[in-house]
């Protein structure tokens, strides 16, 4: 099985009250909201795009995935 590499990239908002965008793969989504969530020093933060998908960072948006393991 092989496993596909997703390349996202966040676009910083252009006004205040804006979350900014996600690139994925070419794709730019508007981030619609974040969720934050922090137990025990582990954060994990939810992203919702406006197509509805949700994509995680556990490292306060350094790194960004699609599946939560």
């Amino acid at each position: 099985m092989m496993i596909e590499k997703t390349n996202i990239t966040f676009v910083p908002p252009m006004r205040q009250d804006d979350h900014g965008w996600l690139n994925i793969d070419g794709d730019t989504l508007l981030i619609t909201s974040i969720h934050s969530f922090d137990d025990f020093g582990q954060s994990l933060d939810t992203l919702t795009l406006e197509d509805g998908q949700e994509v995680y960072t556990f490292d306060e948006g350094e790194t960004f995935t699609l599946d939560i393991d």
